[in-house]
């Protein structure tokens, strides 16, 4: 499949542009390939082929989305090279739609991305086009004054004599006669060979519209005899009209003649052409064919290679089900061993929740735990200051030690920067006395008792705590 693909690009590569809906639709699925592939390069190439072949048969709704794609792709990428591609497009499309303004700014955007000099002049040269679409006449002829000076500075010979097509076509617009006679005098100088049939042509035509006939007709003259076909004939279709129109019908006829004659040259060399292309269509399609031949050979040797691997597959398919009902079976086993062991340690951590609450009950018989309304119902809340000597706190921690497995010898291992006053602190909180009785035993007020919890989970570091609370830390420790 994807040789196929790679094949049919390269056979349209060699054309750019398809001729039948049917290559289109085969430039889009080699698109999709791509995508498919996530070929970047290739996908790149493919985009800009198809723009160039929706813009070849003016089909511009469909170029935006390519080209809003591209560009992307381009500034993502940083391909300076592929930006200025899209802005040229653009400017193309939009002269194609006739809109000159936008054309001009996207010219201007590419003129900016350029340095060197040659394509600093072709691209000024195009936005004097644009600026002549425009009618903005005067601008446009300061660009082409800057151009030649720059190709005179060049001595690009072949540049001038291109220059001189806009010149015609700024000062013909500007019905400036005399001045594009001046201009056809001295770019005779730049002409090639080839070139002489056509400048012989304008400036008969020139002199048609200055009705200087008999200059008219010997320019008429000298193109009816060039090798140039397509202007020949036009030269003597000139000729008989102006002969015709004097009253010389045996002259008139004469070259009415040769243009039939010329006409049917033209025609057989439009039939060998269309022949030729023809061909050439014919030659693709037959190639297609073959792809698609060998794509149906290839199909039927992965079918049989499909055929012989599901054989293979089947068997080992089998295999792999007798062992994985022998691991399913060893599998329950091991399930109904965890499950026993897991409701052997529910009923482990139920005694221990027991045994926790018996050992509160005891703590709050303990005498100086009575001194505490949130550890002695018979005990209502008030602001009364809560004394603890010093033998009651040794009480208090002999009493956590013992019932809580060595708390705060524990914690003081844990936690070595922690002073008395700390490990106290801690013991009140792992019996859950409330905010309101540790602010009556230290004689502070609940904001300080926060702070005091801040400092001391502080000193025993997130480490420890693990994003636990102080409160919930103690309770599990």
């Amino acid at each position: 499949m994807g040789e196929e693909k790679h094949t049919f690009y390269r056979l349209m590569s060699g054309c750019m542009l398809a001729s039948v809906p049917a290559e289109m639709e085969q430039l889009y699925e080699t698109m999709t390939y791509y995508e498919e592939m996530k070929d970047t390069a290739n996908l790149r190439t493919m985009r800009s082929v198809l723009v160039s072949n929706h813009c070849y048969r003016n089909e511009f709704q469909k170029v935006d989305s390519l080209m809003h794609l591209l560009y992307q792709d381009f500034v993502f990428s940083g391909d300076s090279a592929g930006m200025r591609w899209c802005y040229s497009m653009k400017a193309t499309i939009f002269r194609r739609q006739g809109v000159a303004d936008s054309a001009l700014h996207y010219i201007d955007k590419r003129i900016a991305m350029n340095t060197e000099e040659q394509q600093i002049r072709n691209l000024l040269c195009l936005k004097a086009e644009y600026l002549l679409d425009l009618k903005r006449y005067d601008e446009a002829e300061d660009y082409l004054d800057s151009i030649q000076s720059m190709a005179e500075r060049a001595n690009d010979v072949e540049y001038l004599a291109y220059l001189q097509e806009r010149y015609r076509r700024l000062y013909h617009e500007q019905y400036r006669y005399d001045e594009l006679m001046r201009m056809l005098h001295d770019g005779r100088r730049y002409m090639r060979r080839s070139d002489v049939a056509a400048h012989n042509m304008y400036r008969a035509q020139l002199h048609d519209l200055k009705h200087q006939q008999d200059s008219a007709l010997q320019y008429y003259h000298l193109v009816a005899c060039s090798e140039n076909l397509f202007l020949a004939t036009e030269a003597m279709y000139h000729l008989s009209q102006y002969y015709l129109s004097i009253g010389d019908a045996e002259q008139s006829y004469r070259y009415h003649q040769d243009v039939s004659g010329y006409i049917g040259q033209v025609f057989a060399s439009y039939g060998r052409q269309a022949r030729d292309n023809a061909f050439k269509e014919l030659k693709l399609t037959t190639e297609i064919d073959a792809l698609k031949i060998s794509r149906q050979q290839q199909v039927i040797v992965i079918v049989s290679l499909l055929f012989v691997l599901s054989l293979f597959s089947a068997c080992f398919v089998l295999l792999f089900q007798i062992k994985k009902r022998k691991e399913i079976e060893a599998r329950q086993i091991q399930t109904e061993q965890e499950n026993q062991l897991l409701r052997q340690a529910e009923e482990l951590g139920r005694l221990r929740e027991k045994a926790n609450r018996l050992r509160e009950q005891l703590i709050r018989k303990m005498s100086v735990f009575k001194k505490l309304p949130s550890l002695n119902d018979e005990l209502k809340e008030n602001d009364k200051a809560i004394a603890i000597n010093e033998s009651e706190w040794r009480e208090i921690r002999m009493l956590m030690d013992t019932e809580y497995d060595q708390f705060t010898a524990r914690l003081q291992r844990l936690v070595p920067q922690l002073n008395v006053s700390d490990l106290n602190f801690c013991c009140l909180l792992k019996i859950n006395v409330s905010m309101h009785d540790l602010a009556n035993i230290y004689c502070i007020n609940k904001a300080s008792v926060s702070r005091r919890k801040q400092r001391l989970k502080e000193k025993i570091g997130d480490d420890l705590l693990h994003g636990q609370t102080l409160d919930d830390f103690l309770q599990r420790f």
